[in-house]
Parts: structure tokens; C-alpha cells; sequence
């Protein structure tokens, strides 16, 4: 039998502070673990469908506005970025093909509603309101980067990543042609990270809605229903581009 010395007593107390504190230290990371599996679950087969179907049908809404506003640019100021427009407008339709032909998207709409004045004439209107659906789309892009993730599917997050460095693009051409067009802006670039403002397809499609856009209904502001015109290089208003699939 050990001796209860003063020293062993010491010894004792200390062991079981150790003990007491991992027990503790333990409880807290086994919660935190399952804080982490709450916030990282993974979204279920049929979420993971409705992002990537709304995906898709965002993308088309882009061909479908793209290229009405091309057709409407000659003589407009409009006119002098058409090479950028059309070649935007083959990026949204090989956008639409890679969420189709890779993810099984589906579109959900056949027709947009899109205001008279989301055109702007085919001067910095038209501009404005890219400027706004990019930056929307950003967040758009992110929680499919999101969403793949937490799948583990290493090529849809790379997908949604590759299609939002190009949205970003769009957004960026967009700002610099307002102030090309005489409107002042920050500088084109001013975002150092995409903003990921909005978290839900349901809160991207709000925000859209908000700027007037309808999907397969009127929306709120004055205009009509264009529906989805399909392959811009097939009709006259897009351009060729390079790297058009996924890695």
C-alpha cells in the first residue's frame, strides 16, 4: 500500500485535474464536432437538384437577355461592346450545357419576364442592370461551390468555381463599360473577395425577382416574356470562345 506522504497527495490532486480538464476539453470538441456536422452537413440528392436546377435556369435567363439585347444594339451605345456581349452571351450558354450535359440540371422555366427598362435603351441602363444580375450570381455560384462541397464532389465544386471566375468577368466588363459610357462608378474592379451575401437559391431568385425578372409570370415592373432563344453561336449572337467545357 502507497504511503499518503504530503508528495503523493500533490501527485493525486494534479492527476486528477488533468483527467477532469481532457474530460472537459473532450466534451467540448465532441459539441464542436457536432456544430461542424450541423453547419457542414451535406445537402440531400434532392436539394442538391434544386440548386443546380435553378442553376441552370438563371443561366438561361442570361442567353435569353443577352441575346435580346444584342439584337437590339445597333445604333445604340450598345453597339461598341457588342463583341463583348455576344461573347458573354456563348459563356451563359456554355454554362447552361456543362450544368446540363455534366450535373443533370434541368431548366424550370421555358419563358422570362423581363422589364422594358432592364434594357436601358441599349445605353448604361443595359449595364446597370448586368452590373446587378452578376453580382446576384455571385453569391448564386458560391452556394453551389457550397453545395458540391459538402457532397465531396470535387468536380461540381470546380465546376461552379470555373463557371463564377467568369461570371465575375461579366460583372467587372459590365462596370467598365458604364464608365466608358460616362457613368461614375468605383473602379471596375472592387471586390476582393465574391461577395456571398445571399445563401439560398430561394433568396437569389427573390433578389432577382426584385430587379423585375419573372420566371414563367409577369413581373412587377412594365415588359414582356421572352422566351429561351437557345444556342447563341446558332443564331447570330454569340462568338466563338475558347475553353468550353469544365476541366
Amino acid at each position: 500500500m502507497i504511503e499518503r506522504t504530503p508528495v503523493v497527495e500533490e501527485v493525486a490532486r494534479t492527476r486528477r485535474g488533468v483527467l477532469g480538464k481532457a474530460a472537459v476539453g473532450l466534451a467540448a470538441a465532441g459539441g464542436a464536432a457536432t456544430l461542424v456536422g450541423r453547419a457542414e452537413a451535406a445537402p440531400s440528392p434532392r436539394a442538391l437538384k434544386g440548386v443546380v436546377d435553378f442553376i441552370a435556369t438563371q443561366e438561361a435567363f442570361g442567353v435569353t437577355f443577352l441575346t435580346e439585347a444584342i439584337r437590339r444594339s445597333p445604333g445604340t451605345p450598345s453597339a461598341q461592346f457588342a463583341p463583348i456581349l455576344k461573347a458573354a452571351n456563348t459563356t451563359e450558354f456554355d454554362h447552361l450545357r456543362a450544368l446540363e450535359q455534366r450535373l443533370g440540371a434541368k431548366r424550370l422555366v421555358k419563358q422570362y419576364w423581363i422589364p422594358e427598362a432592364a434594357f436601358g435603351n441599349g445605353g448604361p441602363g443595359l449595364f446597370q442592370s448586368l452590373d446587378k444580375v452578376e453580382t446576384i450570381e455571385l453569391s448564386m455560384y458560391l452556394i453551389g461551390v457550397t453545395a458540391y462541397a459538402q457532397r465531396r464532389s470535387a468536380f461540381g465544386a470546380r465546376l461552379m468555381a470555373e463557371a463564377m471566375a467568369t461570371e465575375s468577368e461579366h460583372r467587372v466588363l459590365a462596370r467598365a463599360a458604364l464608365g466608358i459610357l460616362g457613368v461614375k462608378i468605383e473602379v471596375p474592379n472592387n471586390i476582393s473577395f465574391a461577395p456571398f451575401n445571399i445563401r439560398t437559391v430561394a433568396g437569389v431568385k427573390a433578389a432577382a425577382e426584385r430587379l423585375g425578372i419573372g420566371y414563367d409570370k409577369e413581373g412587377a415592373q412594365p415588359g414582356k416574356f421572352y422566351p429561351y432563344p437557345g444556342n447563341p453561336l446558332a443564331n447570330g449572337s454569340g462568338s466563338p470562345q475558347i475553353v468550353r467545357t469544365p476541366a
